[in-house]
């Protein structure tokens, strides 16, 4: 019988020399680290100077003593107190009437409310004149609004069921 030669197994076997391969991929592997490193520091930096620019823009105006700077800042607040009168107007009771005397014959096209003016104007179709003084009759004896009249009508001839198109304007009081 032949015997069989002992056979070495050596898995901690070292090489002397690394492979071209891994020293490649190791100088790729340092090179993107280092382009990433690169961009974080930009981004960083556009970071700080956008937070100082913000912070130099947020800065109250300076404002120079006497009339002048009465005046500069007066125009921002007149504008400012226009806003908070429109803001606290009662738009919801102008809008509970109109809603109250919906019509089945009557479709509302615009609802465009002025509160510097304290007008409404409403623009509507009927399917006849009747319906459409019906609705202006009901519309006059709704609160808040006051003297809603008729600005303009007109026959809607070109479509086949002849609508009427309507412009009502009411003034509103304002209820405490």
């Amino acid at each position: 019988m032949n015997r069989l030669a002992p056979l070495r197994m050596n898995f901690a076997q070292r090489e002397d020399r690394a492979p071209s391969g891994r020293i490649a991929t190791l100088c790729l592997g340092a090179a993107a680290m280092a382009l990433a490193v690169t961009a974080f520091q930009d981004i960083q930096a556009r970071g700080a100077q956008i937070n100082a620019d913000l912070g130099r823009g947020a800065r109250p105006p300076v404002v120079e003593p006497g009339p002048a700077g009465a005046a500069r800042i007066g125009e921002p607040v007149k504008r400012a107190n226009a806003v908070a009168r429109e803001l606290s107007r009662r738009w919801d009771e102008v809008f509970g009437a109109i809603e109250a005397v919906s019509d089945a014959e009557v479709a509302l096209l615009a609802i465009e409310p002025d509160a510097q003016k304290g007008v409404v104007r409403i623009t509507a179709e009927s399917k006849n004149k009747n319906a459409m003084l019906r609705y202006l009759t009901r519309l006059q004896d709704r609160r808040p609004l006051q003297r809603v009249l008729l600005d303009h009508h007109e026959v809607r001839t070109q479509e086949p069921e002849r609508p009427v198109r309507f412009v009502l304007t009411g003034e509103w009081e304002e209820t405490p």
